[in-house]
């Protein structure tokens, strides 16, 4: 356990330097910043003739151990590493633990108590992720027609454009043109997973298209994908490009209902992804009139809350069918995919329509 001062921080760098001065700074061990106090190791016990002299600087400086400075040499593990040396505890309490990365850019929602230290946070993710290259703040939620969340720049190379990767594809993703998130990756693998060659699938609101590629690499399908966002569908085309594809897509920008009837896709439909929760619900009778006559498979996503999040969904998708003159055939699936709000879920029900 080293030997320390403590002293006030706004001391700090004239004890530091007078330490310096004299050889007495522990260079094996990093100066630690608490709420008001500055811990400086040092590389042995100061002498009282020491101490008294330093205290014409600062009349409050303390010796003493500490077994809570870092080395210098420390390797963190993660951005709340970094941040012990510069946050007090209740900061560190605040400081959130999860993130989303997407290619080399990271988007980070900072809570209010934390505003003014947001860029010091940025800066902590780059020190502790050598792949990371540019850090975002959440500046508001997902809105608007076009699905997109405001972001606030915090460090690292200022660019919103970055290449991200997942079980094979790669995909181009600018996330101040279309909405995405790296935390559906596993139900883009699943979906495409039960994906079948020659099926004609219709991605209702297909984004850039992270639901739409992994399935055209793996399987020899026709794909139809809609999206209302220009910026979205522009991404789409750039991932077609970027991707071997086995099958092939048809991208269309514009409102679903207004697409399936200017293209002439009533009743063609084996598959149909609907993956706009909140929204979905209002366009279960495009799906229904999308699908084949004699039926197909719905993969509808919802946000629910309650105590049975499973039987609401349920419940939601069939009412809305049987109120377009279809049916619910079987339930082949349903699943949490995620927490989106404390007791709410992103919900998926893969149904059989008929």
């Amino acid at each position: 356990m080293p030997h320390c001062l403590i002293t006030l921080k706004k001391y700090g760098e004239l004890i530091r330097e007078e330490l310096d001065r004299r050889d007495l700074l522990n260079g094996l061990f990093r100066i630690k910043a608490e709420e008001t106090h500055l811990i400086l190791p040092v590389n042995r016990e100061l002498t009282k003739k020491e101490l008294t002299s330093l205290s014409k600087i600062d009349s409050t400086i303390e010796q003493s151990f500490s077994d809570t400075l870092l080395p210098t040499k420390f390797t963190p593990k993660s951005h709340l590493d970094v941040l012990q040396e510069f946050f007090s505890e209740k900061e560190m309490e605040l400081t959130p633990r999860s993130f989303d990365t997407i290619g080399d850019i990271v988007v980070i929602e900072v809570p209010e108590e934390l505003a003014d230290k947001k860029e010091i946070i940025g800066n902590a993710l780059l020190t502790a992720h050598s792949s990371i290259k540019t850090v975002y703040a959440k500046a508001g939620k997902v809105d608007g027609i076009n699905r997109i969340r405001p972001v606030e720049f915090l460090a690292g190379e200022k660019k919103t454009k970055t290449i991200y990767k997942e079980h094979g594809v790669r995909l181009v993703v600018d996330i101040t043109q279309a909405y995405f998130s790296p935390r559906l990756s596993e139900e883009h693998s699943r979906i495409a997973n039960r994906s079948k060659d020659n099926e004609t699938i219709v991605d209702l609101f297909c984004g850039i298209g992270p639901f739409a590629i992994p399935i055209a690499k793996k399987v020899d399908a026709q794909i139809h994908a809609i999206d209302i966002n220009p910026g979205a569908i522009a991404l789409l085309k750039e991932n077609i490009t970027l991707n071997k594809l086995l099958g092939t897509i048809t991208p269309h920008c514009g409102d679903c209902r207004k697409v399936v009837d200017e293209h002439n896709l009533e009743n063609v439909a084996d598959r149909i992804i609907m993956n706009l929760p909140g929204y979905a619900v209002d366009f279960v009778d495009v799906a229904c009139k999308t699908l084949k006559k004699e039926g197909g498979i719905i993969h509808f996503f919802e946000f629910v809350g309650g105590e049975n999040p499973e039987k609401t969904i349920v419940e939601d998708i069939s009412r809305e069918i049987e109120k377009n003159g279809r049916k619910i055939d079987s339930v082949l699936e349903v699943r949490k995919v995620r927490m989106s709000a404390p007791r709410q879920w992103q919900m998926v029900a893969d149904v059989v329509v008929i």
